[in-house]
């Protein structure tokens, strides 16, 4: 095994493609605007922050969000999962290393850290949910492009069923009752404001577990997470993403569709969820509950085509090129964000928990992803890897890497790519 695990390696700077570097950095900036609600409000109101916030600003701030960056972002970063999943494979079988001998590993690392990233800073964590379907994803390693693509369309149909089923036996009486357009009575989370916004320490560890057992059935989402993975499963081993250059036209066709089409699907979603009681409520919200995802899947379809037709220009890869130290960072940069933000909103420092909406909102956001460019951009010049990233390599393979640079290689662009999140 320990043979293996030395030709697995981690990987190197000549292997990285620095198309995905760009859109998993870019992508942190979504996945950070979309949390900011979640760290400055309760669990209950992340998907409606209106009866907390609803001024004027923070309602036009809160349908930009949800229009452009809630739900693409984290679509984005999925798909990147497995196409890093196939990147480790296809970097193992060349070094002759069993895959199997490591990524196993790899997947409890990340699960450890998701746990404590739950239970001690934040409940909004994902990773746990990553390491899950990361599990399942080990199932399909070695199965056909037709098999992956039949069950990731299967997986994907799946929520639409279930949520269709649940619609009409509501309208026969059946199923869980609802109260479509019934106002949210905020009195049910003031203690949970109090606690984070002024209670002590231990108060606010006490609430996290209570918040992160009331969300663990949210973990159900990756099943779903791996209908994401196998697409980026199916993508990587297309070979789309080693010849962006042959795929120009058609990548450019995807986005003139996929941009005015996602953005037009998601402008109906906010409105259908944002429309107050009405003789139909049923159905609004049956609508806007069966489009959102597919909505939020076809804008990241935009967005991942553009940023691949507009890396192809020399002027644009350079203005672009700083983004991928954060995707090389990406691990340590998504736990920074919850450390700082926590920190920042609850009564550890300022106690504004509660008390910033979303237009206020995106002054840190902005600020805080600004700092992670530079920041991220003046450590990888000097260190090989992100912090966290070469503590998840030392429990990956069972050896702490070096931390020393290697000699700088001009061509960025190599058929290799970096794993879920290097």
């Amino acid at each position: 095994m320990s043979t293996d695990v030395e030709r697995a390696g981690p990987i190197t700077s000549a292997e990285r493609i620095l198309y995905i570097d760009i859109l998993r950095g870019m992508a942190l900036f979504g996945i950070l605007a979309a949390n900011m609600r979640g760290f400055n409000a309760p669990l209950d109101l992340y998907g409606n922050i209106r009866p907390l916030f609803h001024g004027r600003a923070d309602l036009i701030a809160q349908g930009f969000i949800d229009i452009f960056i809630q739900g693409k972002f984290v679509t984005l970063f999925s798909f990147l999962f497995g196409l890093g999943f196939a990147v480790q494979m296809t970097r193992a079988a060349a070094r002759g290393a069993k895959f199997m001998s490591f990524y196993p590993r790899r997947l409890a690392a990340l699960a450890l850290f998701g746990l404590i990233h739950g239970l001690l800073i934040w409940w909004g964590d994902i990773l746990l949910t990553y390491a899950l379907a990361g599990t399942m994803l080990l199932f399909f390693r070695n199965r056909s492009q037709k098999t992956v693509l039949w069950w990731a369309g299967s997986i994907f149909t799946l929520p639409i069923l279930v949520i269709t089923g649940v619609y009409i036996a509501g309208i026969f009486g059946h199923g869980p009752a609802s109260h479509p357009g019934k106002p949210f009575d905020l009195s049910t989370v003031q203690p949970i404001i109090a606690i984070y916004s002024h209670g002590s320490v231990g108060q606010i560890l006490r609430e996290n577990w209570v918040v992160w057992k009331h969300a663990l059935p949210s973990a159900a989402f990756s099943i779903y997470a791996l209908f994401l993975f196998l697409l980026g499963l199916w993508v990587y081993r297309s070979g789309i993403i080693d010849r962006l250059g042959d795929y120009k036209p058609l990548l450019k066709r995807v986005c003139a569709v996929c941009l005015p089409l996602g953005i037009a699907l998601n402008v109906l979603v906010v409105f259908l969820q944002s429309k107050p009681s009405v003789e139909h409520a049923r159905l609004v919200e049956y609508l806007a509950t069966v489009l959102d995802l597919p909505a939020a899947h076809v804008l990241s379809a935009g967005y991942a085509s553009g940023l691949a037709v507009l890396i192809q220009s020399a002027t644009w890869k350079r203005l672009l090129t700083p983004f991928a130290a954060v995707g090389r960072m990406a691990l340590t940069d998504y736990l920074t964000q919850s450390v700082v933000c926590t920190v920042f909103y609850y009564n550890y420092t300022t106690g504004l928990y509660g008390r910033v909406g979303p237009a206020e909102g995106l002054i840190p956001t902005v600020v805080l992803y600004g700092a992670q460019v530079v920041f991220s951009n003046w450590w990888l010049a000097r260190y090989r890897f992100g912090p966290m990233e070469w503590l998840w390599r030392g429990m990956t393979y069972g050896k702490l890497p070096s931390m020393r640079r290697e000699p700088v290689i001009a061509n960025t662009e190599l058929p290799m790519a970096s794993g879920a999140t290097d």
